[in-house]
């Protein structure tokens, strides 16, 4: 089936199925428009429609993907990225990552600091540390809050 490029009713029926199936940022939804064939000025009309009306909100997006992020065991470096790749302007990531509690960032970190100590706990304290923070740097948790978390753990491990 051919696409009209400036087929706009046509672009938003597209943008309420692409919608159903999974929430979408902005961008995203515009890229899959796109690539369904639509023009530019089509995709920004159908986009704009759908967001009037409230199927597509950057912030509610960026909130719920924090949250779950954040469950899963994710730093705020690692969630960041996530976001501003999934097409959330980066000053609404900021925003949204400045309400964010540090102490609650190494807390998170040092429950999952925990679990991977108890996994090495039959290897030398040098090596578990190493595993912890390696871990805890791949999840995406900065250097300092790392440390802490590690600190943390190994007090309440003691």
């Amino acid at each position: 089936m051919d696409v009209d490029p400036s087929d706009v009713e046509g672009a938003m029926e597209k943008a309420l199925r692409v919608l159903n199936a999974a929430s979408q940022t902005r961008s995203g939804l515009g890229r899959k428009l796109e690539r369904a064939g639509y023009s530019v000025p089509t995709v920004n009309e159908a986009c704009n429609r759908v967001e009037a009306m409230g199927y597509v909100n950057d912030r509610a997006y960026a909130e719920a993907t924090l949250s779950k992020r954040q469950r899963q065991g994710r730093g705020v470096k690692l969630i960041a990225s996530e976001l501003r790749h999934k097409g959330i302007d980066s000053e609404l990531v900021d925003e949204i990552l400045r309400e964010l509690s540090v102490e609650g960032e190494v807390e998170r970190a040092a429950e999952l600091a925990g679990k991977l100590l108890s996994r090495h706990d039959d290897e030398p304290l040098v090596r578990q540390r190493e595993h912890v923070m390696g871990g805890l740097l791949r999840r995406g948790y900065t250097p300092w809050v790392a440390k802490r978390a590690l600190e943390k753990a190994s007090a309440l491990d003691s």
